[in-house]
């Protein structure tokens, strides 16, 4: 009967070791955290084996405590979370990069919708922790994930920058994840077309910043001139107001103030922040797109930018 009840008890343990395995490999757990759990297994199984030794070899007078000290550390080991091993070992550090890529995503757009709705130190943490799963493969991607809560920590985003970095943020993490990754939301044709124009757009706010000189202002009504090739029937509208917004202020030559400040897209009209969404609304929307050689030197630079400052 021994036998027979350890052998069982054999078969459940194997069961419940796969079960596990396949928890700590969806929850990307390091290696290490499979070996700790198969050696704690298997230490059950060799004391399920012991107790049938000691229940025909010990002695009478020791038999009981002996069983009883064996069942009991059987027991125990059964009973050690699985989570434990994976605290110790911890996880797959790409795996970790993108649960903080998540957690990013998540803060910054919530810090965007109402500033004071996430601690500052929330943010920072994820500095930190950006720190801690960076290796060789994931460097670049963390270090723009860094960029982008920097960026929100100082409330001073770039418009162009911050699309760059979004594009380039979903090429490397479908890179990573191909198979985790939700689908973008246009074709690479049209995604391309909408980055152009919202680089377009982005180099007109930088353009427009403060009151600027004559040859400003000429850079300035050349960028204007240069959302043309764009017009189509879903964009013509805001290139329309885009447009008559540009002219009006550069026909306010003693002007203090930038042409768009902080993103209030209301001197577009009234319709204005309603046109921006309809083409920007969502990061999927430029999930895709080509970035070009001037895009790429650009998160290059930024990037050594930021690395030098620290």
């Amino acid at each position: 009967m021994a036998v027979i009840a350890a052998t069982g008890i054999t078969a459940l343990v194997v069961f419940l070791f796969l079960a596990e395995w396949a928890s700590l490999t969806e929850s990307r757990a390091r290696h290490w955290a499979h070996i700790f759990n198969a050696v704690r297994w298997g230490c059950v199984i060799a004391l399920c084996w012991a107790l049938i030794w000691a229940a025909f070899s010990a002695p009478a007078p020791e038999r009981t405590a002996t069983l009883v000290g064996l069942a009991a550390l059987t027991v125990a080991l059964m009973l050690v979370p699985v989570r434990w091993f994976v605290r110790l070992a911890g996880h797959d550090p790409t795996w970790e990069v993108r649960r903080i890529r998540v957690e990013v995503t998540r803060l910054t757009n919530a810090v965007r919708r109402g500033g004071e709705s996430v601690p500052t130190d929330q943010l920072r943490s994820l500095l930190d922790r950006l720190d801690r799963a960076r290796d060789p493969a994931t460097a670049e991607l963390c270090s723009l994930l860094a960029a982008e809560v920097q960026d929100v920590l100082a409330g001073s985003e770039s418009w162009n920058e911050a699309g760059r970095r979004t594009i380039r943020i979903d090429e490397l993490c479908r890179k990573f994840w191909p198979g985790d990754m939700p689908p973008p939301d246009f074709e690479a044709g049209e995604a391309t077309f909408r980055w152009r124009l919202y680089r377009a757009f982005g180099q007109l706010m930088e353009a427009g910043v403060a009151t600027p000189g004559t040859e400003q202002r000429d850079e300035f009504a050349r960028l204007l001139g240069s959302l043309d090739p764009f017009r189509r029937p879903d964009t013509k509208n805001l290139i329309r107001d885009i447009r008559r917004s540009g002219n009006r202020w550069l026909a306010e030559r003693s002007s203090q103030r930038p042409w768009i400040d902080a993103f209030d897209f209301s001197v577009l009209g009234p319709n204005g922040l309603e046109e921006v969404r309809q083409l920007w609304g969502r990061d999927a929307a430029l999930w895709g797109a080509e970035l070009d050689e001037e895009d790429r030197r650009a998160l290059e630079e930024d990037v050594a930018r930021r690395a030098s400052a620290s």
